[in-house]
């Protein structure tokens, strides 16, 4: 998963739009692991907060505020790995107040699959570094 979305980041920081082949299956896979993580039931708390978070990125999105592949990408990832759907969140909120801050425009544009992948892989080194030097 972190290959493929470091792959969506490098288009999206290129060309500014993410390829279908890459956001579809991540969306698809994230919406059966939301629900199989509700019927199972295996972390209460994560599971709540994950479709939380899964309902208000939709809401956003059918808003206007986001792209379609930022969308897909988000539900991939919260569903999937919501630690890292969540690091994703904040790498792209400061990602994104600082090119507010820098450029003086609310509505400046930014790569945002860049940043979620950023975000993931953040996520990922800093687990792998816990086991590795636990």
């Amino acid at each position: 998963m972190i290959f493929i979305l470091t792959i969506g980041g490098v288009q999206d920081w290129q060309h500014g739009e993410v390829s279908n082949w890459i956001s579809i299956p991540l969306f698809i896979m994230g919406v059966l692991a939301s629900i199989l993580r509700v019927l199972f039931l295996d972390d209460m708390l994560a599971s709540a907060l994950s479709l939380f978070a899964i309902t208000v990125i939709t809401a956003a999105a059918f808003k206007g505020w986001m792209g379609g592949a930022d969308w897909k990408v988000l539900i991939g990832l919260f569903g999937l790995w919501p630690l890292a759907g969540f690091a994703a969140l904040v790498v792209a909120g400061v990602w994104g107040s600082l090119v507010i801050l820098f450029t003086g425009d609310r509505n400046a544009r930014f790569p945002g699959v860049t940043a979620f992948a950023f975000g993931a892989c953040l996520t990922f080194f800093v687990k792998v570094s816990i086991i590795l030097f636990e």
